[in-house]
C-alpha cells in the first residue's frame, strides 16, 4: 500500500491551472516534464522541477 502522493502545480504561465497528482515520486517528474515540454515547449531537468513537487 502505498502512502505518499506527489503533486506538480505548474506555474509557468499565469493562465496554466495544471495540478498533476501520483502516488509514485518517479512518475511525478515524468509527468512534470512531459507537461512543461508538450505545453510550454520547455525541457527541464528534475533538478529544476524539485521545488514545485509537493509531497502529501
Amino acid at each position: 500500500m502505498v502512502t505518499e502522493r506527489y503533486r506538480f502545480e505548474c506555474r509557468d504561465v499565469a493562465d496554466c491551472d495544471v495540478v498533476v497528482y501520483s502516488e509514485f515520486e518517479e512518475s511525478i517528474y515524468e509527468a512534470a516534464r512531459s507537461h512543461l515540454q508538450n505545453v510550454h515547449g520547455r525541457d527541464v531537468s528534475d533538478e529544476e522541477i524539485a521545488p514545485y513537487i509537493e509531497e502529501l
